[in-house]
C-alpha cells in the first residue's frame, strides 16, 4: 500500500508543479504581449508625429494641385482620397508606417499610423488642422529664409529674420532692429535696441492672379495699346529692346534713361536698370509679376533683377510728409528647382520699393538707401547699403500658413480596411 501511495503523492506533486510552471508561462507571455503591445502603440503615435513634423516642413508645397508630398517633399498623387502609404520605418525594436489624406483648402487632415512590435500591431488616427497665420512682414521687414549675411559698412534699421544663421562680418556694419535667427542657430545682438529671437517660418511662393499671363499691362511698354495715351513714357528713343524687349519679355532702362509705370499688374521674365530711372506715377499701385526661370528659358543663378550704377526704383507716390506710402511691388516668382538672383547694387538715392522672392537669392550692395520690404531665400548685405522700412508702408496680402495642429486622437479597435480610417 506504501508505493501505490507514493506514486499518487509524486504524480499530485508532478501536477501541482506544472501548473504553477503553466501559469507562470503564460503569465510572462502576457507579459511579453502587453509590453509588445505598448511598443506597437508608441510606434504608431511616434509615426504621427513624424508625418506631422514633414507636413510642416512641405506645407508650402501643399496646395489643391498638389495635394500629397511624400516624406522628402516629392509630389504624390492620391487615390481615393488618400496619399500613399509610407514605407515602413524603424523606431527602436518597433516599425511604423502611416497614410494621410489627400489635402484640401481649409480642411483638417487625417493621419493614419500603424506601429508593429514582435508581431502585435496597434493602430491609429490623429486629425491635425491648420489655421491662417500672420502676414509675411508683420514682424520683420527684411527677411532671408535661409540665411542672411552682413558685411561691409551696411546699415540696417529694421527687424530682421531667418530659419539659418545671421552672419555678420566685420564691426562696421550695424543692425538696429529686432533679430530672429533659426531654431538651433545663432545671431549677433543688435547694434541698437532691440531683442533677439529664435523660430522658423517659411515663405510661401508667389501666386501671381490666374489670368496674368492674358490680362497685364505690358502693352503699355511698347507702342501697342489700343489706347496711346496709355502707355508708359520712356524719355529715350524706343527699340526693340527698350523699354521692352518682346522676346526676352524683359524690361530693360538704359543710361540716364526714365520709364515712368502707370499701369497695374505686368507679367515679364526680367527688369534691368542700368544708370536709368524706374518711377511708379502717383496715384497708381504698379505690381510686377517675374515669370518662373522654367518659362523664361533661365537657368539656376540667373539674375531675374538687376539695379545697377546710378540705377533706381521710385515712387512719386511715397510722401509721408503728405500720407502717402505706395510703393511699387516687385514679385519674383523663382523656382525650388532653379534658384535665380536678384541684385540691388544702386550708388546713390532713395529706392522705394516692396521686393519678395521667396526662391532667389538677393544681393544688396552699393550706397543707395532702400525704404520698403523685402524678402528672399537668402540675403548677402554688402557695400554701404542702408535699409530701412515704414510701417504705413501696406503689406502684400501674402501669409504665413501656421503649422499643423493635432485636434483629435483615437486608437482605431477594428481591423484595417477600406478606407484607411474605417474602425477608428
Amino acid at each position: 500500500m506504501a508505493l501505490p501511495t507514493a506514486l499518487f503523492a509524486m504524480i499530485a506533486t508532478f501536477g501541482l508543479g506544472s501548473a504553477a510552471i503553466f501559469s507562470s508561462v503564460q503569465a510572462q507571455r502576457g507579459t511579453q504581449r502587453d509590453g509588445d503591445s505598448k511598443s506597437a502603440i508608441a510606434a504608431a503615435d511616434a509615426a504621427a508625429g513624424v508625418a506631422q513634423l514633414r507636413l510642416n516642413r512641405f506645407q508650402g508645397s501643399l496646395s489643391g494641385a498638389n495635394p500629397c508630398v511624400g516624406p522628402g517633399g516629392e509630389p504624390q498623387a492620391p487615390t481615393g482620397g488618400w496619399c500613399p502609404a509610407t514605407a515602413p520605418e524603424q523606431v527602436g525594436d518597433a516599425q511604423f508606417s502611416y497614410l494621410v489624406s489627400a489635402f484640401q483648402a481649409n480642411v483638417p487632415l487625417s493621419v493614419v499610423a500603424v506601429g508593429t512590435a514582435d508581431g502585435v500591431s496597434r493602430r491609429i488616427e490623429v486629425g491635425l488642422i491648420s489655421y491662417n497665420g500672420e502676414n509675411v512682414f508683420a514682424g520683420e521687414k527684411l527677411i532671408g529664409q535661409d540665411k542672411i549675411t552682413v558685411e561691409g559698412d551696411a546699415d540696417i534699421r529694421t527687424d530682421i529674420g531667418t530659419n539659418g544663421d545671421i552672419e555678420k562680418k566685420g564691426s562696421d556694419a550695424t543692425i538696429c532692429g529686432n533679430v530672429r535667427h533659426g531654431i538651433g542657430r545663432s545671431a549677433p545682438d543688435p547694434d541698437c535696441d532691440g531683442e533677439v529671437m529664435e523660430g522658423n517660418k517659411n515663405l510661401p511662393p508667389v501666386v501671381p492672379p490666374a489670368d496674368i499671363a492674358t490680362s497685364n499691362s505690358n502693352c503699355r511698354l511698347e507702342l501697342t495699346c489700343p489706347d496711346p495715351t496709355d502707355v508708359d513714357p520712356y524719355s529715350k528713343k524706343r527699340s526693340s529692346t527698350n523699354p521692352w524687349d518682346a522676346v526676352t519679355r524683359t524690361i530693360n532702362i538704359s543710361q540716364e534713361a526714365t520709364l515712368t509705370m502707370g499701369g497695374q499688374d505686368y507679367f515679364v521674365c526680367g527688369l534691368f536698370i542700368n544708370n536709368g530711372e524706374l518711377i511708379m506715377a502717383a496715384g497708381t499701385s504698379v505690381r510686377i509679376f517675374f515669370d518662373t526661370p522654367e518659362n523664361c528659358g533661365l537657368s539656376a543663378g540667373d539674375t531675374q533683377l538687376r539695379i545697377t550704377g546710378s540705377g533706381k526704383i521710385v515712387s512719386t507716390g511715397y510722401n509721408p510728409g503728405e500720407s502717402n506710402f505706395e510703393v511699387p511691388g516687385l514679385y519674383v516668382q523663382g523656382s525650388p528647382d532653379i534658384p535665380t538672383r536678384v541684385e540691388l547694387s544702386g550708388n546713390s538715392g532713395s529706392n522705394e520699393l516692396l521686393l519678395y522672392a521667396p526662391y532667389s537669392d538677393v544681393s544688396i550692395g552699393g550706397e543707395a538707401t532702400w525704404i520698403g520690404m523685402l524678402a528672399g531665400k537668402s540675403l548677402h548685405i554688402h557695400g554701404e547699403p542702408t535699409i530701412e522700412s515704414n510701417p504705413d508702408i501696406a503689406p502684400p496680402g501674402i501669409f504665413f500658413s501656421s503649422l499643423w495642429e493635432r485636434t483629435g486622437y483615437v486608437e482605431c479597435v477594428g481591423a484595417t480596411a477600406s478606407p484607411p480610417d474605417a474602425n477608428c
